[in-house]
């Protein structure tokens, strides 16, 4: 992620963002490097392809050239659907420290605590909006404790 993304955020939400993208950080870059050459990959292959195929250039002579076509475009929907699994390992990684997190508060009340965790487990995706709310009652929560 990005930590411009994270310039206008309080500091207690800025703090707890950064350990997100450190944990992610590594993920990311896997992610768009398979992103990077899926889309050339099909591309390339799928266009050549379709372009042979209208072409009637279906000869014994040109199947091996088939074959590295189909085999490019194999690729690059392998990349890609790689790249979609470790989009879901990203979110699932977020949101396993997000409720660590959260488990971790002993600010916040019990009831409330698993409140959050229950909302967070029910998003099919990182729920940072869930946390910021959790992260700014935290901290209202404290500053009133020392108040």
């Amino acid at each position: 992620m990005n930590s411009l993304l994270f310039e206008n955020m309080p500091p207690f939400i800025k703090k707890e963002m950064e350990k997100i993208t450190q944990q992610i950080q590594p993920l990311m870059k896997k992610n768009s490097k398979y992103i990077m050459f899926a889309f050339p990959f099909m591309l390339v292959g799928g266009l050549n392809l379709i372009v042979m195929f209208f072409q009637d250039a279906y000869s014994f002579d040109m199947l091996p050239v088939t074959g590295i076509y189909a085999l490019i475009t194999a690729i690059g929907i392998a990349l890609f659907k790689e790249s979609k699994f470790m989009s879901k390992k990203i979110h699932q990684v977020g949101k396993e420290h997000i409720i660590e997190r959260m488990e971790m508060s002993r600010i916040i009340g019990e009831e409330k605590k698993n409140a959050y965790i229950k909302m967070v487990k029910n998003q099919s995706k990182m729920s940072l909006q869930v946390f910021f709310n959790f992260l700014t009652e935290e901290n209202k929560e404290k500053q009133n404790m020392y108040s």
